[in-house]
């Protein structure tokens, strides 16, 4: 990294021939008693950066720097003890919930069962129901979308329209084969309106033509769509398990840390008194 500007700072600087330093420790700032060194200023500037503009980096690095510390220096000056004092106790107190955080924060990946099992997840959800009601419908569904220019169209409609194992297993090889977009939601609920948004119909004539229905073939000049919906579930009814599953199990996780921490915090204050690590006094 080259850094003309500051060799030519350094040249004139008042300290380069008076004072020695380690070769780790080459200074390109002083303010007061404090340095700023080369290493410092080359950390801050990222790999690969092009030399004309590393050292327009390193000299507005090495400028706010001493802005910094004169500012640093004048407002220790000119703030009084009481105020001072009262930055300390911030600072200080600050300090303090980052090391316990950290700490808190370690105890709980070591020690903490971060598994929730299915059984806690059903018991959550058959006590707090009225908490998950939905606010849209959601479904377990497949959407497939077929250009026009594909071949055996006929086939096709005859594969999807059948529950028979065999033919759905045809339907999803020419799926593969065919499909610009073949989504089988079978196994997950989705919400219903994410999956609109690849039909070419709107929420309201869906809730006006197709809402009781459980196949549906659309079309536009490029592509047919055929929608088929397997489960659904309504706005206003209880969201089912499985869609809020992973919801569930972050409360529970948070419930379980928030217990942990709790715990930990009693163990803390019981040790202190067992080994006399405290005193109050009246």
């Amino acid at each position: 990294m080259k850094f003309l500007s500051i060799i030519i700072f350094l040249s004139l600087s008042p300290w380069s021939c008076k004072e020695e330093f380690a070769k780790d420790k080459e200074p390109v700032a002083k303010v007061m008693n404090k340095y700023l060194y080369r290493s410092e200023v080359e950390a801050f500037i990222p790999a690969g950066t092009p030399g004309s503009d590393s050292v327009s980096m390193a000299q507005g690095y090495i400028r706010n720097w001493i802005t910094k510390e004169l500012l640093l220096s004048k407002a220790i000056e000119n703030l009084d003890e009481e105020e001072k004092n009262d930055i300390r106790r911030q600072v200080e107190d600050y300090s303090a919930s980052i090391f316990i955080h950290k700490y808190k924060d370690k105890l709980v990946s070591q020690k903490m069962n971060a598994t929730v099992r299915d059984a806690e997840v059903d018991a959550y959800y058959a006590q707090n129901k009225i908490n998950f009601i939905l606010t849209n419908p959601v479904v377990k569904a497949l959407l497939i979308i077929i250009p026009k220019s594909v071949s055996n169209l006929a086939q096709f409609r005859e594969w999807f329209q059948s529950d028979n194992p065999e033919m759905q297993k045809a339907l999803e090889e020419y799926c593969i084969t065919n499909a610009k977009k073949f989504d089988n939601f079978n196994n997950r609920w989705v919400e219903l309106r994410y999956l609109l948004n690849f039909l070419p119909v709107d929420q309201a004539t869906w809730e006006e033509k197709y809402k009781t229905s459980t196949r549906v073939e659309l079309e536009d000049a490029e592509n047919y769509y055929f929608f088929q919906v397997n489960e659904i579930v309504r706005e206003r009814e209880v969201a089912p398990v499985g869609y809020v599953k992973q919801e569930i199990e972050l409360i529970l996780l948070n419930k379980r840390k928030m217990e942990f921490e709790e715990n930990l915090e009693r163990q803390i204050n019981e040790e202190g008194r067992r080994r006399n690590l405290v005193n109050i006094y009246e």
